[in-house]
């Protein structure tokens, strides 16, 4: 069940991140006058999602529901 959870927490994690990806390349590809997006904030965006995944796997590698 645990494994099913995790499975499941992964994948909506890439496709958060497929999504995220598609709408920042959007708005990279449109350059709106009035946005704010610069390279720090996509930085920062990615490192959030890769400081998370890590998170998801140290759980799952010290999973003690067992």
């Amino acid at each position: 069940m645990t494994n099913d959870f995790y499975v499941a927490l992964i994948s909506g994690w890439f496709v958060l991140l497929i999504f995220w990806s598609t709408i920042i390349i959007f708005v990279l590809i449109r350059k709106p006058p009035n946005s704010r997006l610069t390279n720090n904030i996509i930085l920062k965006s990615y490192l959030g999602f890769l400081i998370l995944f890590l998170l998801i796997a140290i759980i799952r590698k010290s999973d003690s529901f067992f």
